[in-house]
């Protein structure tokens, strides 16, 4: 086996440094990114995932611009310098949409369904979690035709938020602060307590 020669590892070190950069770039605004878009399947929201992704986004904003400030570092010139703003402005934009929630519902949607239809009708909420889909339902009703799942973690302190299938349309039977419809007979519901 042959052994590198020194001119083999200093090719090697230049290399090894560019990965490092790009790591110390991309890991903390991808695991932000991540935490971001998990948080944003939910209607109102996951609080939980959105607390998380905070302090990471502020620790991948300090880096970018502690990179950009240390002189004779190599990062102004580096194309990877422009990923941090590039993830977090898609990252917003994809949050903005409201595509996470849709795109995770729609993975749901069959799941979601079968597990409205197999509730039985009463006019009092059923408590308990399971897991449906892509999502955890913890509070069900089905009443008049109506059934609404409350999600675990979504919304906010006061606020819960979940989904309600609402057959001919009869939104206003919801009794809900808001409601925003999501596809057919389906509406994202959330409701405010204070």
């Amino acid at each position: 086996m042959d052994t590198p020669s020194v001119a083999d590892l200093q090719h090697q070190a230049p290399d090894r440094s560019r990965r490092r950069r790009a790591a110390l770039l991309l890991g903390p605004v991808t695991v932000g990114a991540v935490l971001t878009l998990s948080a944003a399947t939910h209607p109102g929201g996951n609080h939980l995932l959105a607390f998380l992704a905070v302090p990471v986004w502020l620790l991948s904003g300090l880096i970018w611009i502690s990179l950009l400030m240390t002189r004779g570092s190599g990062y102004r010139r580096s194309p990877w310098i422009i990923a941090t703003p590039l993830i977090g402005a898609l990252t917003l934009a994809l949050v903005n949409s409201r595509l996470p929630m849709r795109a995770a519902f729609l993975i749901s949607e069959p799941a979601l369904t079968g597990y409205a239809r197999s509730l039985p009708e009463q006019e009092r909420l059923s408590f308990g979690e399971k897991r449906v889909g892509l999502f955890t339902v913890d509070t069900a009703q089905r009443w008049k035709g109506i059934t609404r799942l409350g999600l675990a973690n979504s919304g906010g302190m006061f606020i819960k938020c979940g989904f309600a299938h609402v057959p001919d349309g009869r939104v206003e039977d919801l009794g809900v602060s808001s409601f925003d419809h999501v596809t057919g007979d389906w509406y994202a519901t959330c409701t405010d307590y204070d």
